[in-house]
């Protein structure tokens, strides 16, 4: 499962999120137009590192920085297998990391920060665009700080339904296989349906639509 928010006293964690959040926007750029750089994608992972061990200190962040990766392991092989079938190894290597190292930073990013300080920050930035007309039609702060947390929090909920249902196959002894796959898809599909429809209906009887 991949958490959100863990609690903690670092510099990171007590960091204001708008200039975490301008952090990570500036590395996404600089790997963006520097693509070709092995420098700046190893200057990339070096932030990687000093970050989760500036966040949870020595041996807590190596946990933190392993657990994250081990629970990427799938993401990382759907970006890099079609990558060094297509394109030189060397490049898909760089290609793959400085992905990769955006992501690590962005789970790093909701692992300090608290989801109301995400909210916070949305609201504040989406004020100007509300003003412009947008609430007229509907786009106001309120729903969109609303849609963003609930994404926040749908991702870790999801990942938990494919450990439950994991769990549940090692506990009855299932096979693993092609059929394993469609029967854990199948699975995590209805799990994840009906977490959306209890939310829309928790939502409507609060009054939002």
């Amino acid at each position: 499962m991949i958490p959100l928010y863990s609690p903690g006293t670092s510099a990171l964690h007590r960091a204001p999120a708008g200039a975490k959040l301008v952090a990570l926007v500036a590395v996404g750029l600089a790997v963006s137009i520097w693509r070709d750089s092995a420098w700046v994608a190893a200057g990339a992972w070096a932030m990687v590192l000093c970050g989760y061990m500036l966040a949870f200190r020595r041996w807590r962040g190596a946990a933190a920085l392993l657990s994250r990766l081990w629970a990427l392991k799938w993401l990382a092989l759907l970006i890099a297998v079609p990558q060094l079938i297509f394109v030189p190894a060397p490049e898909a290597v760089i290609t793959s990391a400085r992905i990769l190292a955006v992501v690590m930073l962005a789970g790093l990013f909701t692992l300090t920060t608290r989801v109301t300080a995400v909210m916070e920050l949305v609201l504040l930035g989406f004020r100007p665009v509300e003003r412009l007309g947008f609430g007229r039609l509907g786009l106001t702060a309120e729903r969109v700080a609303l849609a963003m947390s609930l994404t926040m929090t749908a991702i870790p909920t999801v990942f938990g339904f494919y450990g439950d249902i994991r769990e549940a196959r090692r506990a009855r002894g299932a096979k693993q296989g092609p059929g394993a796959v469609v029967s854990t898809t199948t699975a995590l599909l209805v799990m994840t349906l009906k977490h959306a429809e209890e939310t829309a209906e928790a939502l409507v009887a609060r009054g939002v639509r």
